[in-house]
């Protein structure tokens, strides 16, 4: 997929948005640009490094017919054993060096061909029958719904364009992904009999429609949302509660003042442009800032919101500035963090994380979470 289909594959918009298109393309164009120029570059190296590997194979073959003076080609042809080719070097040690270098690379290509052979039948025999359980254990589990509304092309753009700047910004950008699957349809498709036939698109017909440039970059987007779905499980935050809450900012605990507006954007129209601004308050409540009306309404509740979260967001709060304690300030520190957090045969990551609950559960009550908030805030400024 080109820049130029990414740009101009936008059949959905309107003619009378013209101008908010320019403007669009004006700030977006070079963020998908430079996306899918990165992918071209890893594609290209890839390319590089294989044409490498095929060179370096056949210059072994070639130093092979050299030293046996070109009965190699006649061996791979007419399929002589390794006990021929051996009796054939007659002692030779540079012969018998280059045949086992040979012989070391193509037992290798048998073994990998081997080894396709058997898993191919294995996995689409008994490994679907499996995987089919498991797709119908996950689908008895209710769907996921968040207080965020759905996010704009241009949210997802921003966050991605800022994911590297700290572990803030990579839970946002892994954030909205995830709160994303809430608004698309990722549900099971099923033939007569009721067997699972396929999925929806979900997220990844999404992207595809609406952000090529990301969808190129499927899997480390995936990434992304992986680890905000390993944060909600580490610090205990429970649904509609997304993971970006404990970032303990305005657009993070879904609050809005009159200065922040979240999309309207309907995910299913696969629209650009937002419409009319929604803003939610403490308590998950979509509010409505109108032309002329007064905003001391919003901003009293986004007030009390900010200051008195619920206890949950609180002491996942705490726990999340344990987790970030001590570790680099890069995606891959927070990934490996989270992983170890997450995998039961880490024990003292475990324990570690078992009294980091135990602890805050202790100290942060219903009573003093306001003053636990205001500090826990302070400390991340500071920091």
């Amino acid at each position: 997929m080109h820049v130029k289909q990414v740009i101009t594959g936008r059949s959905h918009i309107s003619s009378n948005s013209t101008g908010k298109l320019s403007e669009w393309l004006a700030r977006y164009e070079p963020v998908e640009r430079e996306i899918i120029e990165a992918h071209e570059r890893r594609l290209a190296n890839r390319a590089r490094r294989a044409a490498e590997r095929r060179e370096a194979d056949t210059r072994a073959f070639g130093d092979l017919c050299e030293a046996t003076e070109g009965f190699a080609t006649v061996w791979r042809r007419e399929g002589w054993s390794v006990l021929d080719m051996v009796r054939w070097a007659d002692g030779d040690v540079l012969t018998l060096m280059t045949l086992a270098r040979w012989l070391s690379i193509d037992t290798a290509r048998f073994i990998d061909r081997a080894q396709c052979r058997l898993r191919r039948p294995l996995y689409y025999a008994q490994e679907k029958a499996r995987r089919q359980k498991q797709l119908d254990e996950r689908r008895r589990v209710c769907r996921r719904h968040t207080s965020n509304p759905c996010p704009s092309r241009e949210d997802i753009l921003d966050a991605w364009t800022h994911r590297h700047e700290s572990h803030d910004a990579a839970i946002r950008f892994g954030s909205i992904i995830h709160d994303l699957e809430c608004y698309v349809d990722n549900s099971l498709i099923r033939d007569r009999n009721g067997a699972i036939v396929g999925r929806r698109g979900g997220v990844k017909a999404w992207l595809q429609a609406n952000i090529p440039a990301l969808y190129v970059r499927y899997t480390t987007v995936m990434r992304y949302k992986a680890m905000a779905k390993k944060l909600r499980q580490v610090v205990g935050l429970s649904d509609p509660i997304p993971a970006v809450a404990v970032l303990a900012d305005e657009t993070a605990t879904g609050i809005a003042s009159g200065k922040v507006k979240a999309s309207e954007q309907d995910c299913c129209t696969y629209g650009i442009f937002p419409g009319e601004g929604w803003l939610m308050s403490g308590r998950s409540d979509k509010v409505v800032i109108e032309a002329g009306k007064t905003e001391r309404l919003v901003e009293k509740r986004s007030r009390s919101a900010i200051y008195a979260p619920e206890l949950s967001v609180v002491r996942a709060r705490a726990v999340w500035l344990e987790v970030v304690s001590g570790i680099r300030e890069n995606p891959t520190a927070l990934m490996e963090r989270l992983d170890s957090l997450t995998d039961p045969e880490r024990v003292e990551d475990a324990n570690m994380l078992a009294s980091w609950r135990r602890k805050y559960e202790n100290e942060i009550t219903a009573r003093m979470k306001s003053k636990w908030w205001r500090k826990l805030t302070r400390k991340k400024a500071a920091g």
